[in-house]
Parts: structure tokens; sequence; C-alpha cells
């Protein structure tokens, strides 16, 4: 029985010119985002440093320290930036079809490739940040020890990995019900005072913590702060209940685009 099997050269050329659109469509994004301003790249980066002096002023305020060996800048630091991958790439995989349609008419463009650049330009984005902000805190002083570079190195995986989950499954949603597009952005900001981001979830009392912790971004960030962190208490986070969380959005976020793919945005 003779049975048709794709040949290797033609998956290699279909990979190669699917890596070299997606390569494309990640050098015009960056210069979307950052090529009309002088600032540039420096911008993003001058946006996440406010944020973290704006709070990190408001905990000297209070008297609020940071535990575990951490110094208040990298405690901040460490909530700021897998928050900003998740809510970053989220939010502009659902934009990503509206603001590209013109690509859509290129055979070799396809939805999914828009949304796959724009999650490459915020994790170099937030990375670029991360490293420059994390440059300056050591340089005033902050203590900065890496307990667990394996622990650093998986947390900045699952962020982005968990934002274009999220992000395909609400952008083929957002088809079906436009309303979605609004809604969602109020969830977020509700999100970014429950997710940790400028404190720590694992200190509140349990009736509290076991609430904030069903929420995967806030386990995300107990796990990042874990890796800096040199308490020898047991961890609250959960790498399987994360996992499933990345994984699961991310079948059922390719799932539902294959669905919808080629409707018209209402």
């Amino acid at each position: 029985m003779n049975t048709d099997t794709i040949p290797a050269s033609s998956v290699s050329s279909a990979l190669t010119v699917q890596g070299r659109v997606i390569y494309a469509l990640v050098l015009r994004e960056v210069h979307t985002l950052y090529g009309n301003t002088r600032l540039g790249y420096l911008w993003a980066i001058i946006q996440t440093a406010f944020n973290i002096a704006v709070f990190w002023l408001f905990r000297e305020f209070l008297g609020a320290h940071s535990r575990h060996g951490m110094g208040i800048g990298v405690f901040l630091l460490c909530g700021f930036i897998p928050w900003h991958m998740v809510s970053d790439t989220l939010s502009r995989c659902m934009s990503a079809v509206r603001a590209n349609q013109a690509l859509l008419t290129f055979p070799q463009v396809t939805e999914l490739d828009l949304m796959i650049a724009r999650v490459v330009v915020v994790w170099g984005t937030q990375i670029i940040c991360a490293v420059v902000i994390l440059i300056m805190v050591v340089s005033i002083g902050q203590v900065a020890e890496l307990r667990n570079p394996g622990t650093l190195a998986a947390t900045l995986l699952f962020a982005p990995l968990l934002g274009i989950g999220m992000g395909l499954v609400f952008a083929s949603l957002a088809r079906l019900w436009p309303t979605l597009e609004r809604l969602i952005p109020i969830v977020m900001r509700f999100l970014f005072f429950a997710s940790g981001v400028f404190f720590q979830v694992s200190e509140l009392p349990a009736r509290f913590s076991d609430i904030l912790l069903l929420n995967p971004v806030s386990q995300i960030i107990e796990w990042q702060r874990y890796g800096f962190s040199a308490s020898s208490a047991a961890p609250m986070h959960s790498i399987a209940y994360i996992v499933v969380w990345c994984l699961g959005s991310l079948c059922l976020g390719l799932l539902l685009e294959r669905y919808v793919r080629g409707r018209e945005l209402k």
C-alpha cells in the first residue's frame, strides 16, 4: 500500500519561510513601537523603572521592607517583569489582527504569525528592561543574589507562554463577542492589584493568600522571587499548577484560533 508522505525538504523549506515571515514581522513591530520616537527602547525602560520607583517610595514611606535577603528593588523587579510579560503579551495578542489586517492579504502571513511576533518583541523588551534595571539597582547598593538560576529561567519562559496562551483564548473569543476587547483591560487592571506585583502574597493570612494564589500570574511572581530568596520556608507556588495553566491555555487558544481564523472582525 502506498502512503503519501511529506518530504523532509518541504517541511524544512516551509519552516524557513515561516521563520523569515516572523522575523520580518518582529522587525516591523519593533519599528512601529519604538522607531517613531527618539527615546526608542529607552522609553520602555523608563516606564518600568518609573513604576518600580513609585512603589519603592510608597513602601519606604509605609516602612515596609522586603525580607528573605532581597533588596526592595529586586523584590519589585521580580513582580513587574513577569507581570508585564503576561499582561503586555495578552493585550498585544488581542490587538494583533485588528492592527495588521493589511498584512493578512499576503498568503504567507497568518494571524498566529502576528501574535508570535508580538510575543517575541514583548519578551525581548522586558528582558532588556530587567537587565538594565537590575544593573541600576545593584549599582546603588541593593542586594541581588540569584540563588536559583533555573527558577529565573523557568519563570521567564512560562510568563510569556501564559501570556500568549491567554491572549490566543481571549483574542479568539473576542471575534465572537467583541465586548471582550473592552472587558479584558478592566479585568487586567484589577489583577494588577491582586497578583502580588508590589507585595508578597505568601505573607498574607491564609484566607487571603489561598484565594490570590489561584491566579497563575501571582504564582509565577512568587516562583521568580523564590529564586532570589534566602528563606528556607517551603515555597507557596506550585510548578505543576503553573505548567497546567500555561499548556492548557496554549492548547485551548490554538484550537480557538484555528476555529475563528478567517472570520471578519466586528
